[in-house]
């Protein structure tokens, strides 16, 4: 099946497969950082020769799936999906909409309002509190913080119309940094509808900087919310960015630590905690520079203490003895996956973008399985050894309604206090 996961906002139905038989294109365009609600807006809030909101319904009688969307903080993405025979329509609608969005009010101020209550219910929640606190702890007053934390929430009832075109006018461009293209489709004609899609667009932006200086000194801290109904906690240390290789084996490492109900994480918790509760791992970027692993998970306000302590001594045993079974079971799974990639459109462009921004060769996907036949149990341990965080290089962010539940922590009342732990 082809599908589609989030991330949608103007769209036809999902689609219901991409095997090569199956004429479905996709288009992932890559430009600069934007903002959330112009990212939105664009796609709603018509161009010339479509009216505010009826491009959705023509996309819908397509049955084509097209987006815009953040990925990390320094780069945002455009996606089309639509089948062979209507790529020249799909085009023109998508270069209007590039190219002279109309950006109506009456569409800013319904997307403006949405994007801020999404992001109030948000705020509301311990463990995003946490992140966010994490945040502020990270990268302080920097800018990239602002754009991490889906700005302030006076900024949406100041954002005006002309905010958003002045966004638009130095974002999208005739050469954004990266473009992949999935499906029937030769080099040819695929060059064709890409300078059609890029028709009367500016050459080039303003620069852009990506300096940042991140602070990721180990630290306890405690964000003290009485209203609170549950506590969370979370571990947050830096590790290598992607381009820097191993991926494959940060794959399977973190799988195994916290990955799913089987994992190291989940079953520490359950064993010695006797926990109902899930606790998990994962890795994410702040920006393509800036990666970072995150364990994570509820805990009962009572035991933030004891579940600290099982996680730090789950973590210090995986790292020490690393993936327990036989690895050719670990790698089933994501060999299966790799397998079948070239099948679905989506996947295959949408990891050969993300090969594209760090500097790989094209076709990488192509040889996906080589590199993972070629991981081991020395080169996961490596890993784990070189590339995975100490775990006394963790900083630890408890969220609870009582202020004493992370003993030795800083306590703080509101996110932004992090920045003085």
């Amino acid at each position: 099946m082809c599908t589609k996961q989030g991330r949608v906002k103007a769209k036809g139905p999902r689609h219901p497969g991409s095997h090569p038989d199956c004429r479905w294109l996709l288009i992932q365009i890559d430009a600069l950082q934007a903002a959330l609600v112009g990212a939105e807006l664009m796609l709603a809030g018509g161009a010339q020769g479509y009216p505010a909101g009826d491009v959705g319904e023509r996309l819908a009688d397509l049955n084509v799936d097209g987006s815009l969307y953040g990925l990390a903080s320094d780069h945002i993405v455009g996606e089309l999906v639509f089948e062979r025979d209507d790529i020249s329509e799909v085009v023109e609608i998508a270069n209007a909409h590039l190219r002279e969005p109309l950006l109506d009010q009456a569409w800013l101020n319904r997307i403006s309002d949405g994007v801020e209550q999404n992001v109030t219910e948000e705020r509301s929640q311990p463990a995003a509190a946490g992140f966010e606190a994490a945040r502020w702890a990270v990268f302080g007053e920097q800018p990239l913080r602002n754009a991490l934390s889906l700005h302030g929430l006076d900024a949406f009832e100041e954002l005006a119309r002309d905010d958003i075109l002045a966004w638009h006018a130095e974002t999208f461009t005739r050469t954004p940094e990266a473009v992949t293209v999935a499906g029937a489709i030769d080099a040819e004609a695929a060059g064709l509808a890409l300078d059609s899609l890029f028709e009367g667009l500016p050459e080039k932006g303003r620069s852009m900087t990506r300096d940042v200086a991140p602070d990721f000194k180990p630290r306890r801290i405690l964000l003290h919310m009485p209203e609170a109904e549950v506590s969370s906690l979370a571990f947050i240390a830096p590790v290598p960015s992607t381009r820097q290789g191993g991926e494959v084996e940060d794959v399977l490492l973190i799988n195994a630590l916290g990955g799913d109900d089987q994992s190291v994480l989940f079953n520490a918790m359950r064993t010695n905690l006797r926990a109902s509760y899930a606790f998990g791992a994962g890795m994410d970027n702040f920006t393509r520079d800036h990666r970072i692993i995150v364990m994570a998970g509820e805990v009962d306000t009572s035991k933030i203490a004891d579940a600290e302590s099982v996680v730090r001594e789950a973590y210090i045993k995986f790292q020490k003895t690393g993936l327990e079974g036989d690895v050719a079971e670990r790698k089933a799974p994501l060999k299966a996956y790799l397998s079948e990639i070239n099948d679905f459109v989506i996947d295959l462009a949408g990891v050969e973008l993300q090969n594209s921004l760090d500097g790989g060769d094209p076709g990488r996907v192509q040889n996906s399985i080589d590199e993972l036949e070629a991981v081991t149990e020395v080169s996961l341990s490596e890993r784990l050894k070189n590339a995975f965080p100490k775990i006394d290089e963790f900083t630890v962010i408890a969220v609870s309604p009582e202020a004493d539940s992370l003993p030795d922590a800083c306590v703080i009342t509101t996110p932004r206090e992090a920045v003085d732990c």
